[in-house]
């Protein structure tokens, strides 16, 4: 007969394991009607529907019935609701319940955005590689071949998604510029904060040659199509190309990556061209957690804790854990709450309590760990047709250029 291990059970329903031990105890006195294995001289809970259901109600019960006092109530404070539209705190909402996670985007917001600034501003003038200055060197290092792809257009757009400040395209603006080829620039981004922080880099290195357009554009949910219907059947269409970014950890940051990628491959066109950058698996990656200002520190970085102080989660609530997780092969940061806890969120129509349990975790950041075939399949699986690819001397990071996979 399977059965459940203690450590299994303790973490399925978030209790301890003397939680665990009582139940089986109880169960041979007569006071619970669980079904036990024994293996050996120990005794298990027996893994059959019957435990689990009658498992589920004990815990739920547990939950409910919860000393009040040991419960922490936090509201958002007034910032949460000027800073995030309905939709995005419904957003927010449904990703604590289901997920126990915020979605990184959110974090770019307002103050979130100002903090992402200073931390890219520090990565791009460092020595040692990193994702910023790595991406911005194999864009330099591959720009011959990328110059042979663009050769038969006397016109490029470049579309940026998830510009954050802009700082990794600024050598490739200047080469399209000089090569007097560079069309539209235009930054999509969720946040309108970062998109203010890129115009005004942009601003600031090319005065008035690049005509900037902003887009508060979420890469989960919506396509970017639309902005090139006006030119798509204009006579000089066919000597226009799309160059599209996606640079930095954009994807390996969010719960699907293969639907960001399936959002962006139903957006491009069929002579479009798709450069992307991101971190590749190797054991020193796996153990890398620089997020803050100042190197060293384990707190809750700044760049991915803007969502949490808005909700009114005291730091004293929760200990910072960071790690990696073999299984779903990620780096990750979370808040482990040593309290039990409710938000309680406002919407036009009403309130809505989310609860957690003490021991519960709310992921804040994660980082998917791939290594370069795990890139080529994803990119394949989602119908691109990979045309090159170049890695660091460390091979700790890689930039691919793709297009989109037709008849």
């Amino acid at each position: 007969m399977l059965y459940f291990k203690h450590s299994d059970l303790a973490k399925k329903y978030a209790v301890s394991l003397r939680t665990v031990h009582n139940w089986i105890d109880e169960t041979r006195e007569g006071k619970l009607d669980l079904t036990l294995h024994r293996e050996g001289d120990k005794l298990y809970v027996a893994n059959i529907a019957r435990n689990i259901d009658m498992l589920s109600e004990l815990t739920e019960s547990r939950r409910k019935y919860r000393n009040s006092i040991a419960i922490k109530t936090v509201e958002p404070l007034p910032e949460f609701y000027e800073t995030y539209s309905q939709k995005q705190i419904f957003d927010i909402a449904t990703n604590l319940e289901i997920h126990h996670e915020i979605p990184r985007q959110y974090n770019y917001f307002d103050g979130g955005a100002n903090y992402w600034d200073k931390y890219a501003e520090r990565l791009d003038g460092e020595e040692s590689p990193n994702l910023v200055n790595s991406t911005v060197r194999l864009l330099k290092a591959n720009q011959s071949y990328i110059d042979n792809l663009l050769d038969r257009y006397k016109r490029v757009n470049v579309i940026d998604v998830g510009v954050g400040n802009a700082y990794p395209v600024k050598g490739l603006l200047t080469h399209l510029l000089d090569a007097k080829k560079l069309g539209r620039y235009i930054a999509l981004d969720v946040s309108p904060t970062m998109l203010a922080i890129a115009r005004i880099n942009i601003k600031k290195w090319f005065g008035d040659t690049v005509a900037f357009e902003g887009y508060e554009h979420d890469i989960n949910y919506d396509r970017f199509s639309d902005l090139f219907i006006r030119e798509y059947a204009q006579s000089d269409a066919k000597e226009t190309v799309n160059l599209v970014l996606l640079l930095g950890g954009t994807l390996s940051n969010m719960r699907k990556p293969d639907s960001g990628l399936k959002i962006i491959h139903d957006s491009m066109g069929i002579n479009d061209i798709l450069i992307h950058s991101t971190k590749l698996d190797t054991e020193a990656t796996r153990s890398f957690f620089d997020f803050d200002l100042k190197p060293g520190e384990t707190r809750l970085a700044a760049i991915h804790g803007l969502v949490v102080n808005l909700l009114g989660i005291d730091s004293t609530y929760y200990k910072v854990e960071l790690g990696y997780d073999p299984k779903l092969k990620q780096r990750f940061e979370q808040i482990r709450l040593n309290v039990s806890l409710t938000i309680k969120l406002k919407f036009e129509d009403g309130e809505r309590p989310i609860h957690f349990n003490k021991g519960d975790t709310i992921l804040t950041w994660r980082g998917l760990q791939q290594t370069a075939a795990d890139v080529n399949e994803q990119f394949d699986r989602n119908d691109f047709y990979l045309l090159h690819s170049s890695q660091t001397d460390s091979r700790e990071y890689i930039l691919t250029v793709s297009k989109v996979k037709h008849g």
